[in-house]
């Protein structure tokens, strides 16, 4: 069997919204859509990413089993718990399977377990999350093999978190991109800084580099027209020195929802450009 690929992708979750005058102007606070990718051929499969409640990840272990591949690494791209919490329900289904991830991202994946951290995750998804949570191992090089095939894991710094990375899969012409690539979502910029904004963009120009005609975005719109690489690419660089410029004209978080409203109406997951708001603007952090 030749090397393909397939996504599995989960539907925004509802979560308490801890912003005021979200719910009332526009909604249920929701988590952004999610994507978890199974890459495989006669002799191995490769996962990556693995969500993050109890119940998502077991109907993606039974995905991953109608695929008729064995399942053979998981593979996780940066330390945010939405991406790995999943590995449980995971790994008990597929027992000869193994959870990695590289060394410099291995820190901030157990922070993302510490009790302190899965107490606010419990807030976002209270009894949803797994009893047991499971942190990668470190892989030694940066590589995986996927039967005959290999995956290039490159690691490109600071993103929507520190020590993100994305998987090419060169034979596919395919990138998958964890958190690096934003597909018709509002991007994740609570917490960002110029610093971290600036490494982004470099983040997809090494992206770009790498000559994929496919990306799959770790957070996709579930109507997004297409994973072409290009335009995914163009739109993520575009929103990125968009909001830089939207921060930097605005005194409050409603003059910076305002004007990326204005910009993006029709994106998903708008409570993630609202916690930047008021993240960067009600602090000095700007």
């Amino acid at each position: 069997m030749a090397l393909t690929y397939d996504v599995f992708q989960v539907r925004p979750k509802p979560i308490p919204s801890s912003i005021p005058g979200f719910e009332a102007r526009v909604g249920q606070a929701t988590w952004p859509p999610s994507t978890s990718t199974f890459i495989w051929s006669d002799n191995g499969g490769l996962l990556v990413d693995a969500l993050i409640t109890q119940a998502e990840a077991e109907l993606l272990a039974t995905w991953i089993g109608g695929h008729d591949a064995a399942l053979t690494t998981v593979y996780v791209t940066h330390p945010h718990a939405d991406h790995f919490m999943g590995l449980p329900a995971v790994l008990a289904a597929f027992p000869a399977a193994k959870a990695v991830a590289l060394p410099d991202a291995i820190p901030g994946m157990q922070g993302q377990v510490s009790p302190a951290a899965i107490q606010v995750w419990s807030g976002f998804f209270p009894g949803q999350l797994p009893t047991d949570p499971i942190v990668p191992e470190a892989l030694p090089g940066n590589s995986i093999r996927i039967g005959d095939s290999v995956a290039t894991l490159i690691a490109v710094g600071a993103t929507d978190t520190d020590n993100s990375s994305v998987v090419h899969v060169p034979e596919l012409h395919l990138v998958v991109a964890g958190d690096v690539v934003y597909n018709r979502v509002h991007m994740w910029l609570a917490g960002s800084t110029p610093e971290s904004r600036a490494n982004w963009l470099r983040a997809l120009d090494t992206v770009e580099m790498l000559g994929p005609s496919t990306i799959i975005a770790g957070h996709r719109h579930p109507d997004a027209v297409d994973d072409d690489a290009r335009r995914q690419l163009e739109e993520s660089r575009r929103y990125i020195a968009d909001f830089q410029d939207a921060l930097g004209s605005s005194e409050t978080p409603q003059d910076l929802i305002a004007q990326m409203t204005e910009k993006y109406p029709d994106l998903g997951n708008p409570y993630t450009l609202w916690v930047a708001a008021f993240d960067l603007l009600s602090t000095s952090a700007a």
